[in-house]
C-alpha cells in the first residue's frame, strides 16, 4: 500500500551554523520563559506557567524563523501553508477531531475492564458531582447535564485553539523539521520527548511531580501521532485540532464517566485517560496500524533547513522496530507498575502467610490425616504446581502442604544469601510455626531435592519419608547458574513489562488451574528475582549438598523413592546411588523424558507418595509436635 505521507517540498538548504543558531534561539526562549514564569509563581503565587509557556513556544518559533533563520516563506517553512487542496485539509482535520476521542473511549474501556477504575454509565455520578453537586444522589441518565457538559467542553476546545496553535507551530512546525537529519523515527521520538520535558516547570514544586514520568511517556506516544498528522497532511492545522481535543474534550470525557467516589482513579497519572497505560496501549496499537499499512513507509520528516539524510532501508526498519519495542516496553512497564499494587486483591493467596522470623512464607494445606505430605518445588516453581496432587491426596484422606520459598509467588523475600541451607532452615521454621504435626513425608522436585536432602541431614527426626523427583545433580561439572540467572532475568523483564498479564501463555498447559489463574503473581517479577537469588547462591548450595554423607544405608530404613526421568543414564545412576542411602530406598525410572514428572506422569508420582506414606505408617513412626 502506498504511503499517505506527502513528499516534502524542496527548499534551499541553509548552512549548519545558521541552523544551530536558529535551534538554539528557539530552545532558549521556549524553555527559558516557562522557567521565568515558574520563578514568578514561586515568589508571588501567581500561576501563569501553563498559558504563558504555550505562548512562549509560539514566540520562540516566530523569533527563530523571522530574525535568525529568515526562510524565503515562513508559512511554508513552518507548515502553515499551502492550504490547498482544501479537501485534504478538511479530511485530516476531521481525523484529528474524531480519532483522539475514539482512542480515549477505548482507553477508558480497557481501564474499566482491567478493573483499574469503575465507571458509572447508569447514573453518571461523576458527571453530577462536577456539574450539579446538589443532585449527586439522584439516579437515571441526566440528559440535560450531558448536553451541558458537551457544550462546555466544545467551548473550552474553541478557546484553547490559539494556545494549541502556539505549541503545534513550535513542536511540529518548527522543531520536527530541524531534527530531520536524525531520520524520521528518531526525529518523531526525540521531538516528543523534548515536548514533554518542556512541561517540567508545570510539575516542579507541585504535588503533581509524581506524574512527570507517565506524562513524558504520553508526550512521546501522542507526539508520534501528531507528527504523523503533520507528515500526512503537510500542515500543522490537524495537529492543532487534535492537541486542543486532547486538552479539553478528552479530559472532560474522562472526568465525567467515572464513579463519583473514585478519586484515586482520577488522580493516578499511571492510569487515567490517554495519559495512563490504557491510553498508551491504544496509541501504540494505532502507531502499529499506521506502520503496517504503510502510512510511515515513505515518511520523511517535513522539509526544512538542511539536506535530508535518508538512512538505508535496514536502518529504517531497525529504528522503527526499536522505537515500537521501546514504546511497548514503557507502556507495559507502566501497566505492570499500575496493576501490581492491586495484585493482593485480584490474586489473593490461596493459603496463609506464616512468619519465620525476618519474613513470611505462604503455606497452603489441604486434607487431614498423618503423616502430612509436604511438597517442595523446583527452581522457578511455586506451591500452585502441586495443586492437582494436593487435591488428589485430600480426596484419599491424606493431609498435604505446599509452600512458596522466600520471594516466590505470595511469600516475602528473605534476607542474606538464599542457598539451600537458608531454605532448609526456613522450611523447619515454617512447619513449626504453622503448627503442622511431624514427622513428615517430603516430596521434592529438582532443586527442591537439594533443600530436602539438607533438611533431612540436619533434622532426621522430622522426616518420615522422602519422594525425590528427578532431583538436581550436585556433581555436575558444568555450572548452570549463569544460564539460569539469564533465564530468570529475561522472565523478570517480561513480567516487569506486563507481558505475563496477557494470559497464561508462558505456563505449561498441564499446570493446575490454580497456577494458570494466578500467573501475574506465580510468575511475577518477585518470583524471578527470588530464582535469580537462588542461582547467586548456587556454588554454596552445591558444596553443602556435596558434603552430605554418601555411604549406602546412612539414612537407615527411611522410606525413600527416587524417580528419574528417562533418557539420561548418568543422572539415573546418580539417582540410584541416592536411593541406596536408605535400606528401604527404591529407584524408579519413569517412561517419560520430561523433567517435570509431577506434570508428565502424576499417577506415578501419586503412587509413590502412597507407597512411602504407607511405609512410614508401617514403620510405626510416632507423630510428634
Amino acid at each position: 500500500m502506498r504511503s499517505t505521507v506527502s513528499d516534502p517540498p524542496v527548499v534551499s538548504a541553509r548552512d549548519d551554523g545558521s541552523r544551530r543558531r536558529e535551534l538554539a534561539t528557539f530552545l532558549l526562549i521556549a524553555f527559558g520563559v516557562p522557567w521565568l514564569l515558574w520563578l514568578l509563581r514561586l515568589r508571588t503565587g501567581v500561576d501563569v506557567v501553563a498559558a504563558g509557556g504555550m505562548l512562549a513556544a509560539g514566540l520562540a518559533t516566530f523569533v527563530a524563523v523571522r530574525w535568525v533563520g529568515r526562510p524565503a516563506s515562513i508559512p511554508r517553512d513552518t507548515a502553515l501553508a499551502p492550504l490547498r487542496p482544501a479537501g485534504r485539509l478538511v479530511r485530516y482535520c476531521g481525523i484529528a477531531f474524531v480519532v483522539p476521542l475514539v482512542l480515549a473511549f477505548l482507553a477508558v474501556a480497557i481501564g474499566a475492564l482491567a478493573g483499574v477504575y469503575p465507571l458509572d454509565l447508569e447514573n453518571f455520578s461523576g458527571l453530577r458531582s462536577v456539574y450539579a453537586p446538589e443532585a449527586a444522589h439522584e439516579t437515571g441518565v441526566p440528559v440535560g447535564l450531558i448536553l451541558s457538559a458537551l457544550a462546555t467542553g466544545f467551548g473550552l476546545f474553541v478557546l484553547l485553539l490559539p494556545l494549541a496553535f502556539c505549541e503545534e507551530w513550535a513542536w511540529r512546525g518548527f522543531l520536527l523539521p530541524r531534527l530531520r537529519p536524525l531520520g524520521p523515527w528518531p526525529a518523531l521520538l526525540l521531538s516528543g520527548l523534548i515536548w514533554g520535558l518542556w512541561h517540567l516547570p508545570g510539575y516542579a514544586g507541585t504535588n503533581a511531580t509524581a506524574g512527570l514520568v507517565p506524562f513524558l511517556v504520553t508526550t512521546v506516544f501522542f507526539g508520534v501521532l501528531l507528527g504523523w498528522l503533520r507528515l500526512a497532511s503537510g500542515l500543522i492545522w490537524p495537529g492543532v485540532i487534535a492537541h486542543a481535543v486532547n486538552n479539553t474534550l478528552i479530559t472532560g470525557f474522562v472526568n465525567v464517566v467515572f464513579a463519583a467516589g473514585d478519586q484515586r482513579a482520577l488522580s493516578d497519572p499511571w492510569t487515567v485517560g490517554l495519559s495512563g497505560w490504557p491510553g498508551w496501549l491504544v496509541m501504540l496499537a494505532t502507531v502499529a496500524v499506521l506502520v503496517v499499512t504503510g502510512a510511515f513507509r515513505r515518511a520523511a520528516v517535513p522539509d526544512g533547513p538542511g539536506r535530508e539524510r535518508r538512512p538505508r532501508r535496514w536502518r529504517r526498519i531497525l529504528a522503527a522496530f526499536l522505537a515500537v519495542a521501546g514504546i511497548a516496553a514503557l507502556a507495559g512497564a507502566s501497566a505492570e507498575h499500575s496493576l501490581a499494587p492491586a495484585d493482593a486483591r485480584r490474586f489473593p493467596a490461596p493459603g496463609r502467610l506464616v512468619g519465620v522470623g525476618t519474613h513470611q512464607l505462604h503455606l497452603r494445606c489441604l486434607g487431614s490425616g498423618w503423616p502430612t505430605v509436604v511438597f517442595e518445588s523446583g527452581w522457578g516453581d511455586s506451591s500452585t504446581t502441586w495443586d492437582d496432587l494436593q487435591r488428589r491426596s485430600a480426596a484419599s484422606g491424606q493431609r498435604s502442604c505446599a509452600y512458596d520459598r522466600a520471594g516466590y509467588a505470595w511469600s516475602r523475600p528473605g534476607p542474606g544469601v538464599r542457598d539451600v541451607s537458608a531454605e532448609a532452615d526456613d522450611l523447619a521454621a515454617l512447619l513449626r510455626n504453622a503448627g503442622e504435626r511431624g514427622p513428615y513425608v517430603f516430596v521434592g522436585h529438582s532443586w527442591g531435592g537439594h533443600v530436602l536432602r539438607v533438611f533431612r541431614a540436619r533434622r532426621p527426626g522430622s522426616v518420615a519419608g522422602l519422594v525425590l523427583l528427578d532431583v538436581a545433580d550436585e556433581r555436575s561439572g558444568a555450572n548452570p547458574a549463569a544460564l539460569a540467572t539469564v533465564q530468570a532475568n529475561v522472565w523478570s523483564f517480561l513480567a516487569g513489562v506486563g507481558l505475563l498479564r496477557t494470559g497464561a501463555w508462558m505456563t505449561d498447559p498441564r499446570e493446575p488451574r490454580l497456577t494458570r489463574d494466578n500467573v501475574p503473581v506465580v510468575f511475577g517479577p518477585g518470583t524471578w528475582a527470588a530464582a535469580a537469588a537462588e542461582m547467586r547462591g548456587y556454588e554454596a548450595s552445591t558444596r553443602t549438598v556435596q558434603d552430605l554423607p554418601r555411604e549406602p544405608g546412612s539414612w537407615g530404613s527411611l522410606p525413600l523413592t527416587v524417580v528419574s526421568a528417562a533418557g539420561d543414564r548418568e543422572t539415573a545412576e546418580h539417582h540410584a546411588r541416592i536411593a541406596r542411602l536408605s535400606t528401604l530406598g527404591r529407584h524408579v525410572v519413569a517412561s517419560s523424558t520430561d523433567h517435570y514428572l509431577h506434570l508428565a506422569d502424576p499417577a506415578l508420582v501419586a503412587r509413590e507418595i502412597r507407597r512411602v506414606t504407607g511405609q512410614a505408617r508401617r514403620n510405626g513412626v510416632s507423630s510428634a509436635r
